[in-house]
């Protein structure tokens, strides 16, 4: 058996927009592996779900609306997932980074030179001969 530790590397109230008529409160949590939305036990109680969005399967990220509650938009292979949260901006960010360099990522370090730019702007480790998210050869 393997036992695999994930870092959090964000942590925060949100608001999570099911549908455009239902919207769920809880916790967003980002961590080296996954972006995670624990639902409160309220809203809980209506049916709506915990959900986990694997990083590798993210293929768009945007920020929209204004500085003071940006929505973060997360597009994976499957669904649009809405988050709205005070501190969007540096979720955001922090996802970005991850997702651009996900081999190499520290959030207080620079990315190695050891990495290349595959054509879906992913960076991959120069030791990999294929990309492991698009499968096209470095």
């Amino acid at each position: 058996m393997q036992v695999v530790a994930e870092k959090t590397l964000f942590m925060q109230k949100a608001i999570y927009f099911v549908s455009k008529l239902i919207a769920s409160r809880g916790i967003i949590e980002l961590t080296d592996r996954n972006l995670n939305f624990q639902v409160s036990p309220f809203d809980a109680s209506f049916g709506i779900r915990d959900l986990s969005v694997d990083i590798c399967t993210i293929r768009d990220i945007r920020i929209e609306g204004g500085s003071f509650h940006p929505k973060v938009v997360v597009i994976d292979a499957e669904s649009e997932y809405e988050f709205v949260l005070s501190k969007g901006q540096e979720l955001y960010d922090t996802l970005k980074k991850l997702c651009s360099h996900p081999i190499e990522f520290d959030p207080g370090k620079e990315v190695h030179e050891t990495l290349k730019q595959c054509s879906c702007n992913r960076f991959i480790s120069s030791s990999y001969r294929y990309c492991p998210w698009c499968g096209c050869a470095l």
